[in-house]
């Protein structure tokens, strides 16, 4: 499936409920459900399609409507070209080629993770995470209006 920045993937859209995402997608393989800071009542359910290697966020902050898609590998592509697999500098040249900005780069390595790195665009609402300099996996949400508060639903409520 293609991933479309601020829209979705495929027929999927930002702003559709669970049960419209489980129409269109069939039931999940695994659902869950948790708290991002315990005690804080910030919810989330997570719907997992793992031979389609993605997941669909729904945050009670949102209404319950997806607001993050995660794609964790695969033929998905973006801006209608493969890109997992490819190294950080082929992923950021790619960047600079659709949007003309430069995205944020920023190492997240640890003891578990010594080679885990991000580069961060806003204006796609993408984060990049590359483990051992290669692209695994994709964190796609919604944009914002300008006050960077409103959010852009492309499927109204």
């Amino acid at each position: 499936m293609n991933i479309i920045p601020g829209i979705g993937i495929g027929k999927i859209k930002y702003g559709m409920y669970e049960h419209e995402v489980i129409d269109l997608l069939g039931k999940p393989d695994r659902v869950d459900e948790s708290e991002y800071v315990e005690g804080m009542g910030n919810w989330y359910r997570e719907l997992w399609y793992t031979p389609e290697n993605l997941t669909f966020t729904f945050k009670k902050d949102d209404q319950n409507r997806l607001g993050t898609i995660t794609v964790m590998g695969g033929e998905h592509t973006l801006f209608s070209k493969k890109i997992f697999g490819k190294k950080i500098r082929a992923v950021s040249k790619l960047i600079v080629q659709e949007t003309n900005e430069i995205a944020r780069y920023e190492d997240w390595s640890s003891e578990e993770l010594p080679e885990h790195e991000c580069l961060l665009h806003n204006g796609l609402g993408i984060m990049f995470w590359f483990d051992f300099k290669e692209l695994t996996e994709l964190q796609c949400s919604y944009l914002f209006k300008l006050d960077s508060e409103t959010i852009i639903w492309p499927v109204s409520s």
